[in-house]
Order: structure tokens, then C-alpha cells, then sequence
């Protein structure tokens, strides 16, 4: 049986592209919760997070602060 990480990691990289694209555009509304990304976006809540954790790397977004004890996630500013 795979692990999520496994899972995740091997996915195409057009299914990653769109996975973030999607998220990249939610967020243009606002700093927003990993919950709220997921409940606009339809992914689940830990690929939500794999992708935010790649964005982050890479510094296309950036933790903006917490709510309800979950982290809060924004577009990292140009």
C-alpha cells in the first residue's frame, strides 16, 4: 500500500500544474485557510497541503497567520 506522500509525489506534472493553478486563484481573493482552499478548490485537505508546501518552497506563497488553529496562506507578494 502507498503512503499519501508516495501518492502525491508521483502524480503527472500537469495534474501538480492544475492542482496549484487552482489554488494560486482562490487565493488571489485573500489570505485564506487550508479548509477554505479545500472546500473551493474540491482536493483534499492533505493534497491542499503537499501543494502549499511546495509553494511555499518555492516562495510562491507565504503563512500569513492562523485561524481556528489552522494556518492561514496567502500569495507571497512580488
Amino acid at each position: 500500500m502507498k503512503s499519501l506522500f508516495e501518492v502525491f509525489f508521483n502524480q503527472k506534472q500537469g495534474e501538480v500544474r492544475r492542482q496549484r493553478k487552482a489554488l494560486q486563484e482562490a487565493l488571489k481573493n485573500g489570505p485564506t485557510s487550508v479548509s477554505m482552499l479545500s472546500d473551493t478548490t474540491q482536493l483534499e485537505k492533505q493534497l491542499v497541503m503537499w501543494n502549499l508546501m511546495g509553494m511555499l518552497r518555492w516562495g510562491v506563497v507565504e503563512v500569513s497567520g492562523e485561524e481556528d488553529h489552522e494556518l492561514v496562506f496567502a500569495l507571497k507578494e512580488a
